[in-house]
């Protein structure tokens, strides 16, 4: 009787992280902004969330978030593109093209 128990606790758990991903509420446009954010940042994990803060984040695939790289700063142009950008060598000098 307790492996039977145990078995279907098992099943049971693991139900719950078979859910789709798309069915939460962070993923229907239709709901204000502020109802998906709260949602998602109550389904991420302290480490998660931590993880979102570097410029390098990591995907979520368990609520189908994928991972990024936003490093880009205007001194030195956007940072790794295949374009041909302008460097400047100061922040002066970028400040200095502006007209006003």
């Amino acid at each position: 009787m307790r492996r039977i128990f145990l078995l279907v606790l098992l099943v049971i758990s693991y139900s719950v992280y078979a859910q789709d991903y798309r069915s939460f509420p962070m993923w229907d446009p239709s709901l204000p902004i502020e109802t998906r954010v709260n949602d998602v940042v109550s389904r991420l994990t302290l480490e998660e969330k931590v993880k979102q803060m570097l410029n390098a984040t990591p995907a979520v695939p368990r609520l189908g978030i994928p991972a990024y790289d936003w490093w880009n700063e205007t001194l030195h142009g956007v940072a790794r593109t295949p374009f041909k950008v302008t460097s400047y060598p100061q922040a002066i000098a970028m400040a200095a093209t502006w007209d006003t």
